[in-house]
């Protein structure tokens, strides 16, 4: 009986989507799931954005891309951050934590590798 290729070699889209709810159930702040899938996806192939540049006031132009590794484990990283170890809990009850989509679009991730 030959092996069920497709549960053993999972298709790269469907691999992609199990990292992202990984991701996503992990994230306290869940609001745009739609939209921060797109950045998740975008940020894997590679794009462009702007961010807004709090100094000037202005836009900056910045080009993204990251594998979903270092994603995750700059998300982990930030979390942990993040997370008070005195009370178990997320300082100032995670309301400074960002939308994931807020988080990938500004490349946040390599802030903590």
């Amino acid at each position: 009986m030959q092996p069920n290729v497709v549960t053993l070699f999972p298709e790269p889209e469907k691999a992609v989507q199990s990292r992202f709810e990984e991701l996503w159930k992990r994230w306290p702040n869940h609001a745009k799931k739609a939209l921060a899938k797109a950045k998740y996806e975008a940020v894997l192939k590679g794009m462009k954005t702007r961010t807004l540049d709090k100094d000037s006031g202005g836009y900056v132009e910045i080009e993204l891309e990251a594998g979903e590794d270092e994603i995750l484990a700059g998300a982990k990283a930030y979390l942990d951050s993040q997370f008070d170890r005195t009370t178990y809990r997320y300082k100032d009850g995670g309301k400074y934590i960002p939308m994931l989509s807020t988080w990938l679009n500004g490349g946040r991730w390599m802030d903590f590798s």
